[in-house]
C-alpha cells in the first residue's frame, strides 16, 4: 500500500471516529432526557442531589433534581419500583422539598412536580405530574410528626395498610392495639 493510500485510510478512519463520537455524545443527552416529561426536556438542571434547610420551619430536605423552566423552578423525584405507582409519601416528600427550597433560596418553586417511576427490572420510565401540598399543609404534617416523636399524641392512627405499618420508623411509639396488626 502506498503512502497516499495509507494517508487516505488514516484520514477516513479519523473522520469515521469523529462521526461516531459526535453521534454518541449527542445521543447521551437524548438518552438522559428520554425519561423526562416533555415539559422538562431542554430545561436547565438548577440543583441536583442538594440539601436545603428551612430554619424557621425546622425542615431539611434533599432533592433529586430541580429544573429551571420559563415558569420557575420545578422539582423532579426519581423512584425505582417494581410497580408504576405514585404514593402520598412521594407528594409529601416533594412538598417538604418545595417549602425547604423556597425558604432557603427565597425563590418560588412551582406548586406541581414530577415523579419519574423507573421499573426495577426493565428500567422503563414513566412520568407522573403531582400537585404539591400547600405550605400550611406541610406545616401541619411537620407539627404532627414532631408531636408523635415527642410522645405527645394520645390517639395514634394506623397506616392504611399492614405493609406501611411494618415499615414505619415510629412503630414503637404506636399503641399496643396497632402492634397486633402483624
Amino acid at each position: 500500500m502506498g503512502t497516499e493510500m495509507l494517508g487516505a485510510v488514516v484520514a477516513l478512519l479519523l473522520l469515521l471516529s469523529m462521526f461516531v463520537f459526535a453521534c454518541l455524545r449527542g445521543g447521551t443527552s437524548d438518552r438522559a432526557e428520554a425519561g423526562l416529561p416533555r415539559e422538562l426536556r431542554g430545561a436547565e438542571i438548577a440543583y441536583a442531589e442538594q440539601t436545603f434547610r428551612s430554619n424557621s420551619r425546622m425542615l431539611v430536605a434533599r432533592i433529586d433534581r430541580a429544573y429551571r423552566t420559563t415558569a420557575g423552578l420545578q422539582l423532579l423525584e426519581l423512584k425505582t419500583r417494581a410497580r408504576d405507582a405514585v404514593y402520598m409519601a412521594d407528594v409529601i416528600e416533594l412538598s417538604v422539598q418545595r417549602v425547604a427550597m423556597q425558604d432557603h433560596l427565597g425563590e418560588a418553586v412551582l406548586p406541581d412536580a414530577w415523579v419519574v417511576v423507573q421499573h426495577a427490572e426493565t428500567g422503563a420510565r414513566r412520568t407522573h405530574r403531582v400537585t404539591l401540598l400547600s405550605t400550611e399543609e406541610v406545616a401541619a404534617h411537620a407539627r404532627r410528626f414532631r408531636a408523635v416523636q415527642a410522645g405527645d399524641v394520645d390517639q395514634l392512627t394506623p397506616a392504611r395498610s399492614q405493609r406501611q405499618c411494618k415499615k414505619c420508623g415510629h412503630r414503637a411509639r404506636c399503641n399496643a392495639r396497632f402492634h397486633d396488626r402483624d
